[in-house]
C-alpha cells in the first residue's frame, strides 16, 4: 500500500499496539517513515564508509555482497522507498553518498578521465543497480545476495560483454 494511505490506526493495528503508544512516540505515519529512513541511511552510509577498493584499484568482491546483503535485510524498507523514487529525500541523499564513493575511486583509477565522463558513467550505473534492486525485491529475491551481487558487478564492469558470460 502506497504509504500516503497509511493510517495510524492501521499501523497500530498491524503492528498490535494501542494507538494511544504510537502517539506517545510519533505524530504521525510520516515521523515513523522518517525515523525508519533515518536508521536505514545510517547503516548504509556505515556500508559506504568501509574500504571498497583492493590495492590494484579492483573492487572488494565483498562490497557488493555486503550491499546486497543489506538491501535483503532491509528489503520491506528497501521496497517502500524503490517503490516512492521520485519522492524520495533518502534516495537523493543516498544517491549523493554514493556519487562521492564512486567519483573518488574512479578518479584515483582514471586520473586522466574527464570529472563529466565520470558523472556519465556513475549516473548510467547508478540508475542501472537501482533498477536491478527494484527487480530483485519484487521478483521475489530469488537470487541470493551473492549471486545478484555478482551480477551487478558483471554488468557495471562489464557492460554488454556480460550477455556472453555463461550464467
Amino acid at each position: 500500500m502506497p504509504i500516503e494511505d497509511v493510517t495510524a490506526t492501521e499501523l497500530c493495528k498491524r503492528a498490535q499496539m494501542n494507538r494511544a503508544t504510537f502517539y506517545y512516540h510519533y505524530n504521525s505515519v510520516q515521523d515513523v517513515l522518517t525515523e525508519i529512513e533515518s536508521q536505514v541511511e545510517s547503516e548504509f552510509l556505515q556500508f559506504l564508509s568501509k574500504e571498497t577498493v583492493t590495492s590494484d584499484g579492483s573492487p572488494e568482491k565483498s562490497f557488493y555482497v555486503s550491499f546486497f546483503e543489506f538491501v535483503a535485510r532491509n528489503a520491506g524498507v528497501c521496497k517502500l522507498l524503490l517503490g516512492n523514487q521520485r519522492q524520495s529525500d533518502f534516495l537523493a541523499r543516498a544517491m549523493q553518498a554514493a556519487r562521492t564513493k564512486v567519483v573518488s575511486i574512479m578518479t584515483k583509477l582514471y586520473p586522466d578521465c574527464p570529472a563529466a565522463r565520470i558523472d556519465y558513467y556513475f549516473i548510467f550505473v547508478y540508475n542501472g543497480f537501482l533498477g536491478l534492486l527494484e527487480y530483485w525485491l519484487n521478483s521475489g529475491m530469488r537470487e541470493t545476495p551473492v549471486k545478484i551481487a555478482e551480477v551487478g558487478e558483471q554488468v557495471s564492469y562489464m557492460g554488454i560483454k556480460f550477455l556472453e558470460l555463461p550464467m
